[in-house]
């Protein structure tokens, strides 16, 4: 454990047979005392929600860290890494083991215990952490106050699965190749067309091509080479099919999740699309809600559209619950 200007670092291990993963990684900001409140993203998020001692950012900038709507001070802000993720918390067996949402919501459960938290003021979940966060209300609702999804539902979208299969299979022939590398940065470039919206992009790149030395290119495609290049400095391959396939299995039956839930869609998602939030909402009991955005960005507009964010955050995490 490493204790850095008020931020705890650590590791707990898992000694349940039924959880899949041998530790979890995680992190803790503000004072013990603090509501505490689990921040949990996408498949690329990690722990470090407000940052780390060797200067990695957290990746929710503008809403989780000093003077945003989640600031270590009036809450005890949590992250995790994913077990069978590209950071600290790790997983048993080899090749590409099954790592469900419900494992994952079990690893934050033993989080939870390690640090003598009874209680979740509150669960804010993205992508992948708003489907653990589903999970965790089904499995441990007497341990979260409210929860609070952004661009998440019950279950994936066949569409939505069939491209993240393309993605590993693009990952399964490089590989073969020798070449997984490769593989997983084009596998990152195709997710990131499905993360944005068509708007976006013909608002932010030019059609003209950019001759180099008589070959035609793009800006668009420099984007999504730069994408594909950070992603293969943090991830492998396993851990990409681990958590991707993770993704795909996710489906709970929205009847169980016995707490408070507000969850928030985006009118321009197509990876998780409002109807399907609408679907899931229309089941959840008694409190569950949604709330609709307006946006051109797509599924990551959790991460873009931060004002409108930060807002949901801060009406709901000071709201009164009862259930």
């Amino acid at each position: 454990m490493i204790s850095v200007t008020g931020a705890e670092f650590g590791t707990v291990d898992l000694v349940d047979p039924s959880v899949v993963g041998e530790r979890v990684a995680y992190a803790s900001y503000g004072p013990e005392d603090a509501p505490a409140v689990m921040v949990v993203g996408g498949i690329s998020a990690h722990r470090f929600v407000c940052g780390d001692e060797d200067g990695t950012p957290g990746w929710w900038p503008g809403v989780v860290g000093t003077e945003t709507p989640l600031a270590p001070g009036p809450y005890r802000i949590l992250g995790v890494d994913y077990i069978g993720g590209a950071g600290g918390s790790s997983v048993n067996g080899p090749g590409v083991p099954v790592v469900t949402t419900e494992d994952q919501a079990n690893g934050v459960k033993a989080v939870l215990d390690h640090l003598g938290i009874d209680k979740l003021h509150a669960w804010v979940g993205a992508s992948y952490g708003g489907m653990v966060g589903l999970a965790f209300g089904v499995l441990h609702p007497d341990r979260l106050a409210r929860l609070l999804v952004f661009c998440a539902a019950h279950r994936s979208h066949p569409m939505a699965t069939g491209l993240r299969g393309l993605q590993r299979r693009i990952v399964e022939l490089a590989a073969d190749a020798g070449r997984e590398s490769e593989g997983l940065a084009l596998a990152r470039e195709l997710a990131m067309t499905t993360y944005r919206t068509s708007e976006e992009f013909e608002k932010r790149f030019v059609s003209v091509p950019i001759w180099e030395e008589g070959s035609p290119h793009f800006a668009v495609e420099k984007y999504l080479k730069i994408q594909g290049e950070k992603f293969v400095r943090r991830f492998d391959g396993r851990a990409f099919a681990i958590l991707s396939q993770s993704l795909d299995l996710h489906n709970v039956d929205p009847a169980l999740v016995q707490v408070p839930t507000t969850v928030v869609s985006v009118d321009s998602d197509t990876l998780v699309p409002p109807w399907l939030v609408a679907e899931m909402v229309r089941r959840l009991p008694g409190t569950g809600r949604t709330i609709r955005m307006t946006s051109n960005f797509g599924h990551d507009a959790f991460l873009k559209e931060k004002t409108a964010v930060g807002r949901v955050i801060r009406h709901v995490l000071a709201e009164e619950v009862t259930f």
